[in-house]
């Protein structure tokens, strides 16, 4: 697993290398195959004028020499490891212990390294004279750097011991690669109906507005409540509102010493009303409106290939390249994939874990006999559906389709997750009349 994450974060450092120029920041400085990344892109210029394929094949040769120089540095990192443990380990022990171990230790340096990488006998010497601990420190020190320093040396021996090779393969390779590739776009390419489905797969057709969802909401708007009687007060306001004056002001209005004072509250609209305050209630209401179903941009997609004895031949070529094509798409635009193959079992490969594009020959290269488990494809499809991961995916099937409607159970669960947005495509290869007619959103027949 370790493996697949460094693998990962190598492709994600290529891409992020041919879009910005740099090497991301999760790539320490230094990395010998950070470099190696770098210093390939920005050795082959042409490739920004070139056919886009050209990279592709680029990257992809670049990550298998990658995984396999991974897999020749780890015995040298193993052992890199157990070393830095017993420095660590005598490092951390006790004066006394460190003399119990000096002569494992002397042994393993001396055998190791040259004197100029850590001088073990003048560090001996030096313990006959000076402060034991200070001499262990810098010891230690050395040897550390020295530690460091040869497994660098190791990995970047490997690395040029087998930088040639690579470069050979990539020259004899990279052609016949951009051929077949290209064999593939022809042949999917001369189908209309191969052309549709890898747009459609990769949402790049504009949205429609006929997938529409009936959906109630419910809302409170704010009305008015009817006037209150006068008798219940709320609150005192001002006002000239003669007919809501408070008695105070009559009693102001009446005396005649004080009469230009009521005059003078009428014309600023100072005197003091009776108010009631209007209410607002909330009124419950319904409305059915229409909303686009939740379909995601660029989303996941699960291709469900089948492999039984009937496809043997003409139908898996083409069946073949209309999936190469389209996990070539899910992977350009990093999108997770899931690959089922059926015949009289389902088998599955998650194309969205870290080193699993490396598996996809090795998965797609069986023999294709027997008869064919619609179901258990079906079910295997479903479970990745329920999944956070998948959830809402395009799912096709690649099938002539000789085999039997699911079961109502199985419908069922196609219809829930229809209505939560997933889409069920088919290609049909051979022209027999197709059952999955009624179950599946839409089948193309080549």
């Amino acid at each position: 697993m370790e493996l697949s994450r460094t693998l990962q974060e190598y492709e994600e450092a290529f891409d992020f290398y041919i879009d910005q120029g740099r090497l991301p920041d999760n790539i320490p400085q230094g990395d010998l195959l950070g470099m190696f990344i770098s210093r390939t892109i920005a050795d082959n210029p042409q490739l920004e004028s070139q056919d886009p394929l050209w990279l592709e094949i680029l990257k992809d040769e670049m990550m298998k020499f990658i995984e396999a120089m991974l897999q020749l540095f780890r015995p040298i990192e193993q052992n890199y490891q157990r070393e830095k443990g017993f420095v660590r380990l005598f490092a951390e022990a006790a004066e006394s212990q460190k003399r119990q171990m000096w002569d494992e230790v002397y042994q393993l340096v001396k055998g190791k390294y040259k004197a100029e990488e850590v001088n073990i006998d003048g560090y001996l010497e030096q313990l006959n004279t000076e402060d034991h601990e200070a001499v262990y420190t810098s010891m230690v020190k050395d040897w550390n750097r020295a530690c460091d320093n040869q497994l660098e040396r190791q990995r970047r021996a490997l690395l040029e011991l087998n930088k040639p090779y690579w470069q050979k393969g990539v020259r004899d390779h990279s052609m016949a690669d951009f051929e077949q590739h290209k064999k593939i776009e022809q042949i999917v390419y001369s189908y209309p109906a191969l052309v549709e489905i890898i747009q459609i797969m990769g949402r790049e057709q504009p949205k429609r507005e006929d997938e529409l969802d009936d959906t109630v909401r419910n809302y409170l708007p704010l009305l008015p409540s009817p006037p209150r009687p006068a008798i219940e007060i709320d609150e005192v306001s001002s006002g000239n509102d003669l007919q809501h004056m408070l008695p105070i002001e009559t009693a102001i209005l009446a005396d005649h010493q004080t009469e230009d004072v009521f005059y003078l509250k009428y014309a600023t609209q100072k005197l003091q009303l009776f108010a009631n305050r209007i209410k607002e209630h909330g009124q419950e209401k319904q409305e059915q409106i229409q909303q686009l179903k939740p379909r995601l941009e660029k989303g996941p997609i699960i291709v469900s290939l089948d492999t039984s004895g009937s496809m043997s031949g003409r139908p898996i070529q083409l069946a073949k390249s209309l999936l190469l094509q389209l996990l070539r798409m899910a992977k350009k635009q990093k999108r997770k994939c899931f690959l089922i193959t059926f015949s009289v079992r389902a088998k599955c490969l998650d194309l969205s874990r870290p080193g699993s594009w490396r598996k996809l020959d090795a998965f797609l290269d069986e023999t294709f006999c027997g008869g064919t488990n619609g179901e258990e494809m079906l079910d295997a499809a479903l479970k990745m559906l329920y999944s956070a991961d998948f959830a809402m995916a395009d799912v096709l099937i690649i099938s002539d389709f000789e085999f039997n409607l699911p079961t109502p159970s199985t419908c069922e669960s196609m219809r829930i997750e229809h209505k939560r947005g997933t889409r069920f495509y088919g290609l049909q290869i051979g022209k027999m009349k197709n059952p999955y007619n009624d179950i599946l959103d839409k089948i193309w027949i080549v």
